[in-house]
């Protein structure tokens, strides 16, 4: 699996006010093949832990600022905090610390002196059980294949997006993307060519937009995209033309090279729709109708593709009032 959150070091984050302690611990720790930052601060642990978001988290209790019980409760509040293993570490063993440190958030509670192969063995147990957790939640959200968001995770985004947008009175852009002559390509040269045909297409697509954008796969070689902050109708229309150019050029699909091309459908938040499921479907409207049209092209939605075709073009062009940018040459005399 290509995901960098299942496959990275895990990274702990140690709060000890004792020197001595605190530098024993991330030794023992790098020792067993985990990356490591501490602090002797309370607060600067949370602070910590909002910059570099670690897997686990060990707490003493008696820290200077923020005492360990504050520390854990702080970060369960904090959206990231919800579920990463939390270990208190201290001295204190009487019952009501014990209660303290789980009615506070804690997952385990671990006294001193410490017993090395049980903390080891605890934080084994709760790095394996977070790995699987990862794992679960990236295959839930993520195309194992393109390594894209999925259907799920994109609706999530495009929904918190509009939310925003509407709150802002901001304008958005989804794009609705579907490679022209896929089936073709699979049908010559087999499926592990149409898989890296749709791999490559995904690196592609991602270098078309801002890193603030989303490109999503749909399912089968379809695709979409999600572009926040769009202040005109040329945004969205540049981003399409860019789609149509790099689809256009060759694909090497280990060793066969395939020339095929893209049909774009985009609708617009809120002009075209202010709710997600049909600004989507709007999106899929234009992409057909320009597919429909010749293929190798995009069109805004009008409403006039939910009643009937709209009228045949030379070339599938924007048909709803907005404003069309020229026509671009690249130095290998492809027009855009």
């Amino acid at each position: 699996m290509g995901n960098t959150e299942t496959s990275k070091v895990p990274l702990v984050l140690v709060a000890d006010d004792d020197a001595c302690m605190l530098s024993l611990i991330i030794r023992v720790l790098k020792k067993d093949g985990y990356d490591v930052i501490g602090t002797q601060d309370g607060q600067e642990a949370v602070d910590l832990f909002v910059q570099n978001q670690p897997d686990m988290l060990l707490l003493d209790v008696s820290m200077p600022v923020m005492d360990g019980f504050a520390v854990c409760e702080t970060i369960r509040k904090l959206p990231s905090g919800a579920r990463v293993p939390i270990v208190m570490l201290t001295g204190l063993s009487d019952d009501q610390s014990v209660d303290q440190a789980f009615a506070a958030g804690a997952d385990d509670y671990v006294t001193k002196p410490i017993h090395w192969a049980v903390l080891r063995q605890r934080i084994r147990l709760f790095m394996e059980r977070r790995r699987a957790e990862a794992i679960i939640l990236y295959q839930a959200t993520f195309d194992t294949l393109t390594e894209l968001p999925n259907r799920n995770l994109f609706m999530d985004r495009l929904e918190r997006a509009i939310a925003l947008a509407r709150r802002n009175q901001e304008q958005l852009a989804v794009l609705f993307i579907d490679l022209d002559r896929f089936k073709e390509v699979n049908d010559t040269w087999g499926h592990a060519a149409g898989d890296e045909l749709l791999r490559q297409t995904a690196r592609r697509l991602k270098e078309c937009v801002r890193q603030s954008d989303t490109v999503a796969r749909m399912g089968g070689d379809e695709f979409t995209m999600l572009l926040p902050g769009v202040s005109f109708p040329a945004d969205p229309e540049m981003v399409a033309r860019k789609i149509l150019f790099s689809l256009s050029q060759p694909f090497d699909l280990h060793g066969h090279i395939s020339v095929i091309s893209g049909s774009v459908g985009i609708a617009l938040f809120p002009q075209d729709s202010d709710t997600l499921q049909t600004l989507l479907k709007y999106a899929d409207h234009a992409m057909y109708e320009a597919k429909r049209q010749g293929k190798n092209g995009f069109l805004f939605f009008h409403p006039s593709m939910e009643t009937e075709p709209a009228q045949s073009l030379g070339c599938p062009v924007c048909q709803t009032g907005h404003p069309q940018p020229p026509a671009r040459e690249f130095a290998d005399g492809t027009l855009v």
